[in-house]
């Protein structure tokens, strides 16, 4: 059963936005030493409060097992135990097909294209021109992800014993940050980040050819329950103002990441 939607002047009337972002999952949303919630996802949502003038509540919580158990968690239906649930969810791939097995969501403004990219150590490798240098070199990845599936298939199996794989992206930074590790794959977002906090490390972006891969690109939008629909024309309004306005490439500068627009 559905929980009751927010429509944009319950949301104004009540004085507070309640947005969800994922848990552990920098540059995009994670809490810091203070258990303060940050990051490009979160910085983006507290414009939505400033521009609809309400205070920003955040639901942070880790991600299911996939985008479709995360929609009906956190926006349409709650958690099992407290209900709790969110007025928007950011970070939601902008896919059709995901939008029409999803009845009771809404997926809009696309503000972030995401591409899978490799980040390296110029010390050990300066150049990175295929994936066969994996061959004989190890490369970091975050498990069960898009760059660890393609790794695990790439060169028909081949790679397996150069994956060194984290149980989450701290692990896999922390891999990088000690040069156990020459290079490390995820979102090119998620590699300049990473090359971000990898201060004494002279690091490089690549995105060598990846054959196989089910998704090397995507852009990213926000979801809304489908009866909110005026609010997510809202918060559409100030995305595409802030993207306008060059501020999303500031917001995304702050943590080292390059903005990119969504493709169409």
């Amino acid at each position: 059963m559905a929980l009751q939607a927010r429509p944009l002047d319950e949301v104004t009337d009540s004085g507070f936005i309640t947005v969800f972002v994922y848990k552990d999952y920098a540059p995009y949303s994670w809490k810091d030493e203070n258990g303060e919630p940050t990051g490009i996802d979160v910085d983006i949502a507290r414009h939505f409060g400033k521009s609809l003038d309400v205070e920003v509540r955040f639901l942070v919580r880790g991600a299911d097992e996939n985008v479709d158990d995360d929609l009906r968690v956190n926006l349409w239906k709650g958690d099992l135990i407290h209900r709790k649930f969110a007025d928007v969810m950011m970070h939601v791939p902008y896919d059709r097909e995901l939008d029409v097995r999803n009845e009771f969501i809404v997926l809009m403004a696309p503000y972030f294209l995401e591409e899978m990219a490799v980040v390296t150590n110029v010390a050990i490798m300066p150049v990175l021109e295929t994936f066969g240098r994996f061959l004989n070199k190890p490369i970091a990845v975050e498990v069960d992800t898009a760059g660890d599936f393609f790794l695990s298939n790439a060169f028909r199996g081949k790679l397996h014993q150069s994956i060194r794989r984290g149980r989450t992206f701290a692990d896999v930074i922390d891999l990088y940050s000690k040069a156990e590790v020459p290079a490390a794959m995820g979102s090119k977002a998620q590699t300049e980040w990473i090359a971000h906090k990898a201060t004494g490390i002279e690091s490089k972006i690549f995105q060598p050819p990846m054959p196989g891969i089910v998704r090397k690109s995507w852009p990213v939008g926000i979801g809304i329950k489908h009866d909110s629909r005026d609010l997510g024309y809202a918060l559409a309004d100030v995305l595409t103002e802030l993207a306008e306005s060059g501020e999303l490439a500031k917001i995304s500068a702050k943590y080292g990441v390059s903005f990119q627009a969504p493709e169409y």
